[in-house]
């Protein structure tokens, strides 16, 4: 598959239908740059939010910062960054919760986080499998994944306090597979 069709997603069809604005006056020469937003403007817009995201991080507005975040995980994509960056809001969002025993919202949070966990890396298994032209093993991402053990354990204590057996039976299947490494 050539960079063009890549970039256009089609194969069979005709591509300049699906080109950007600045990529045809780049062809056309009417400019003499190509930038990253003209190639892939929706690559651009997901990196702007994240940028605006991370701004209202660092002010601390984490309830402003979060429904941008989730938008960077819909559909899912194999920018880890944004998944990690969502989950350490959450993780904030989670210690206020345990200490103020709302357990409900931290399991279901939890649940979310590894949810979404597993979608990422499923989505960078499919995305570079087809750029290495080869399946590439189930495993072969765990590193990049942003689940960690305090969130196995908060799920642990929300399900207890909840009696919810399935999050209790994950937590324990979360914190096994971090004893394991």
């Amino acid at each position: 598959m050539s960079l063009f069709n890549w970039f256009s997603k089609k194969t069979n069809e005709n591509l300049s239908t699906h080109i950007s604005q600045g990529a045809k006056d780049f062809i056309d020469g009417k400019k003499n740059t190509l930038t990253s937003a003209d190639v892939n403007p929706e690559g651009a817009t997901v990196y702007a939010r994240f940028q605006k995201a991370m701004e209202l991080k660092k002010e601390g507005k984490f309830l402003e910062a979060e429904p941008l975040l989730i938008k960077s995980t819909e559909p899912p994509s194999i920018y880890h960054g944004h998944y990690r960056e969502l989950f350490k809001v959450w993780r904030q969002f989670n210690r206020n919760d345990l200490k103020a025993e709302k357990y409900k919202e931290v399991s279901s949070r939890v649940l979310n986080m590894y949810r979404l966990d597993n979608e990422m890396i499923n989505e960078m298994l499919r995305y570079w499998s087809i750029q290495h032209e080869k399946k590439l093993h189930k495993n072969f991402f765990d590193k990049y994944r942003n689940l960690l053990i305090g969130d196995a354990k908060a799920l642990k204590k929300s399900a207890e306090s909840l009696q919810d057996e399935d999050s209790f039976v994950l937590s324990k299947k979360l914190i096994e597979r971090f004893d394991k490494k």
